[in-house]
C-alpha cells in the first residue's frame, strides 16, 4: 500500500507536487510509471527514503485525477454538456448547450467511471498488473478524455485530511461503531482521501459531485444513473463522508439528499472544525484552524 511510503510526510501543508496543470494521458501515465517504481521498492529493491517518499506523493495527487475527469465526463453526457479537452463546463451551462449524447455514450460514460474508482483504488494499494489494467481502461477512453487537462490547486484543507494515520483512526472509529456496506464522498475535495478510507474499511465506494466552494453546486449531483446503480444497496447501511468541515452546510446537505435512499446511513469526516453545527457520527479530529 501507498501509505507505508508516505509515513515520513509532512501533513500540515500541502506539497507543491498537489499543484497540477496536465493532461489526463500524462496523469495515467505518470501514475503508472509511480506504480511499477514504488511496488519495486516494496518488494525490496534498494531505494533512498527520500524518493521513495517523493514518488508515493506524485502518486497519491494524482489518483484524485483519475477518478475527477472521468466523473467530469460522466456528468457532461448525463447533463447535456459539451465533451472539451480544455474546458471544464459547469451544469448551469447545460441549458445553453443541451448535446444530445446517445445511450451508448451514456452508458460507457458510466461503466468507465465506476471503473476509475477501481483503477484509482488499485493504484493506492500497489496492485500487480496495475499498469495492464490502467492500459485496458486507457483503450476505451474517448480520444477527447485523454487531451483533456487536469488541474488541482494545494489545498491544505483536504491535504490534512488525506493523512492516512488520521484517516487510519477514523477507519478504526467507523469499524467500532458501524458496519457500512458502501462509502459515499462528496467529490471533488474527498476523492484523495476517501480512496484510501475506502480501503482501510475493505468497503465499495462511490463518489457524488457536490462542490458548493470550487464548483458553486447548489445540490449534490445525482442522476438517475447514480441512482439505478446505487439502488442495489437500498436495504443496506451507507456512509456518508465530507473529508473537512468547516460550516458542516456541504455534509448536511449532502445527507439530506443520499440517507433516504438507503435503510441506514451514518455521517464521517476527517476533520471538523470546533466551531462547526454539524457533529458527524464519526470524526477523526476535532480543531480550531
Amino acid at each position: 500500500m501507498i501509505d507505508r511510503f508516505l509515513a515520513g510526510a509532512d501533513w500540515e501543508e500541502a506539497p507543491q507536487a498537489m499543484a497540477l496543470e496536465k493532461p489526463y494521458r500524462d496523469i495515467l501515465a505518470e501514475a503508472r510509471a509511480c506504480v511499477a517504481q514504488l511496488r519495486a521498492m516494496e518488494a525490496g529493491a534498494e531505494a533512498d527514503a527520500g524518493e521513495a517518499e517523493r514518488l508515493a506523493l506524485d502518486l497519491f495527487v494524482r489518483t484524485p485525477a483519475i477518478v475527477n475527469v472521468m466523473l467530469n465526463y460522466k456528468i457532461c453526457v448525463e447533463h447535456g454538456l459539451p465533451l472539451h479537452p480544455t474546458v471544464y463546463y459547469e451544469l448551469a451551462e447545460a441549458r445553453r448547450y443541451r448535446v444530445d449524447h446517445p445511450l451508448a455514450e451514456l452508458e460507457r460514460a458510466n461503466r468507465l467511471y465506476r471503473s476509475s474508482i477501481e483503477l484509482a483504488r488499485g493504484a493506492c494499494r500497489l496492485d500487480r498488473g496495475w499498469e495492464a489494467a490502467e492500459e485496458e481502461f486507457r483503450a476505451l477512453l474517448p480520444h477527447e478524455l485523454l487531451r483533456f487537462v487536469y488541474t488541482s490547486g494545494s489545498d491544505r484543507y483536504t491535504w490534512r485530511a488525506s493523512e492516512p494515520a488520521l484517516l487510519s483512526s477514523l477507519a478504526a472509529k467507523i469499524r467500532a461503531g458501524y458496519e457500512p456496506d458502501l462509502l459515499i464522498a462528496a467529490a471533488h475535495g474527498s476523492i484523495m482521501p476517501a480512496l484510501l478510507l475506502s480501503e482501510y474499511l475493505d468497503r465499495p465506494l462511490y463518489f457524488i459531485r457536490f462542490s458548493m466552494f470550487k464548483r458553486m453546486d447548489e445540490a449534490p449531483i445525482v442522476s438517475l444513473s447514480d441512482e439505478a446503480w446505487l439502488s442495489s444497496f437500498k436495504e443496506g447501511r451507507v456512509l456518508l463522508y465530507d473529508e473537512d468541515l468547516a460550516k458542516g452546510t456541504t455534509l448536511e446537505l449532502f445527507t439530506a439528499r443520499l440517507a433516504p435512499l438507503f435503510a441506514q446511513a451514518r455521517t464521517a469526516c476527517s476533520i471538523r472544525h470546533a466551531g462547526a453545527a454539524l457533529r458527524p457520527d464519526f470524526v477523526a479530529r476535532v480543531w480550531w484552524d
